[in-house]
């Protein structure tokens, strides 16, 4: 799970954070960090809050301008309740000396005055100022591009219709909101882009059965989908994989029911075992068994451990009750600007570099809690987990997803490690229940567990000689519903040399 931020980690901490401090520092120096929302609920939650004060703010402008307008109405009522005949007839009008006086009086005092009013923004200026500050805190293109991609995860990793996600169906849970047209044709736009033309072509029929009409010119302007360019832009996506002979019948497909699924123009791939296991179609598991662990180490004698057996190859237990509620809510209690961003780097997923989610680590003997944690984990293990707490807290955002890698580095590969070891074991503290998705998979060994608050899995990525064990591969499936956070830490092998000696 080898991971750095744009802020580098350092080398000997967890499963995903091993690079040099002080080579961190100094890029730090030069580069700001990017703000990515889309990669936690954390950072979403805050997206949100900044959205109410943008609405807040326009709502204060809008009601600046309506005193404004309030104001002039006033004005204009007064000049306008005279006899409509002479306010027609110029001439008779001016033939009244009392209106001649009052046109005079108005050209020369009040006209400047409501010039000056006008100008004046005074209120209206300082929300619009007020509006401008939020507007710089707003996603960027890459956030933009995570959202998009995180929304095309959840379509195709659990094989649900477009239609149904855009009813706010989705994975068999009604959500409480639909998506509008705009929101379907930027995922059209994205799938068109990464030439998954046949969804593309579903996304489109879907913006436009949503597609409502503008009322007036301005919200025409707003609303960004026009329906000929919606029109255009799915026939585009069927000619990518059909003929021009099938003009016609791509046609008619604009005017069936977007519940009825396109016929597909080319072969559709077969699912991996990764997405297999996301949707639960990995078979039963073994009936292992459960047990109170008291013989780790001798605090559990007095206080067992509720001890799941998930797997004997690799090994894998799963702990109930191991964090409780208060410690929870402090774990969680985390800010954006307090967290980093994580991508994927080189020794465990060398073939891609992905942002994933954001983090918090704590990579000196922590607080009360952290040493607290890690201790529970010495129970658990029966492990030496040393002085340093080591611990990485995660919370993964829209679609949340980490392909298949390992924890372990294998050090034959990459003997510039070897003085620090290999990563024996990897304990995962789920701190939140996840309602839909965000299951852990071992794909290998057709293994799926899904995220259930206070629980923890713990396993070997090592077997016992030292060597890697293929089967603890694993990856995370994206998170639908929900707020997936998890604790992880791991320990390296050679700092278990007499708890755990190697042998062949």
């Amino acid at each position: 799970m080898l991971l750095r931020s744009l802020t580098l980690i350092p080398l000997n901490l967890i499963l995903i954070f091993l690079f040099n401090v002080n080579e961190a520092k100094e890029i730090e120096k030069d580069k700001v960090q990017e703000v990515i929302y889309s990669n936690s609920i954390r950072g979403l939650s805050e997206l949100r809050e900044i959205e109410n004060s943008y609405m807040e703010h326009l709502n204060n402008y809008v009601r600046a301008l309506q005193q404004k307008i309030k104001t002039l109405r006033i004005f204009i009522n007064s000049i306008t309740k005279e006899d409509q005949d002479l306010k027609v007839d110029r001439y008779k009008y001016v033939s009244n000396p009392l209106n001649c006086l009052g046109l005079v009086r108005r050209a020369h005092q009040d006209w400047p005055k409501l010039i000056s009013y006008l100008r004046d923004q005074g209120n209206v200026m300082v929300s619009i100022e007020e509006l401008s500050k939020l507007v710089h805190r707003t996603p960027n293109a890459n956030d933009m591009e995570e959202a998009l991609m995180g929304m095309d995860r959840i379509e195709h990793f659990y094989d649900l219709k477009s239609s149904d996600m855009a009813q706010g169906l989705v994975a068999g849970q009604q959500l409480g909101s639909r998506m509008p047209a705009p929101d379907c044709m930027a995922l059209a736009d994205y799938m068109y882009k990464r030439s998954e033309f046949g969804r593309a072509a579903e996304w489109y029929r879907l913006a436009l059965s949503v597609l409502k009409k503008p009322q007036n010119r301005i919200e025409f302007q707003f609303n960004a989908p026009k329906r000929e360019e919606l029109e255009n832009m799915f026939v585009k996506s069927r000619l990518q994989e059909g003929s021009v002979d099938n003009l016609s019948d791509y046609l008619k497909e604009l005017s069936e029911d977007p519940e009825t699924s396109l016929v597909p123009l080319r072969p559709r791939k077969s699912s991996t075992v990764i997405e297999q296991g996301c949707r639960g179609k990995f078979p039963p598991g073994p009936q292992l068994v459960c047990r109170y662990n008291s013989t780790s180490t001798p605090f559990v004698r007095i206080a067992p451990l509720k001890e799941e057996e998930i797997s004997r190859d690799p090994l894998i237990w799963l702990y109930h009750d191991v964090i409780y509620d208060s410690e929870i809510a402090q774990l969680t209690n985390l800010t954006l600007e307090e967290m980093t961003l994580g991508i994927t780097d080189n020794y465990t997923t060398p073939d891609r570099v992905s942002r994933l989610f954001h983090f918090k680590v704590t990579d000196d003997d922590g607080g009360k809690l952290d040493k607290t944690l890690v201790n529970r984990m010495a129970d658990i293990s029966g492990l030496d987990v040393g002085n340093t707490t080591s611990l990485a807290r995660i919370n993964y955002g829209l679609g949340g997803y980490f392909q298949e890698h390992s924890d372990y580095m294998d050090i034959k590969l990459h003997p510039e490690l070897i003085e620090e070891g290999d990563r024996l074991m990897t304990f995962l503290f789920y701190i939140t229940d996840v309602p839909v998705g965000g299951a852990t998979v071992f794909p290998a060994a057709k293994l799926s567990i899904q995220p259930k608050k206070g629980s923890a899995l713990f396993w070997y990525n090592l077997h016992n000689n030292g060597d890697p064990n293929p089967l603890t591969r694993h990856a995370v499936c994206p998170t639908i519903v929900g707020s997936r956070w998890v604790l992880v830490k791991s320990m390296l092998n050679y700092e278990q040399m007499f708890k755990k000696p190697c042998y062949k």
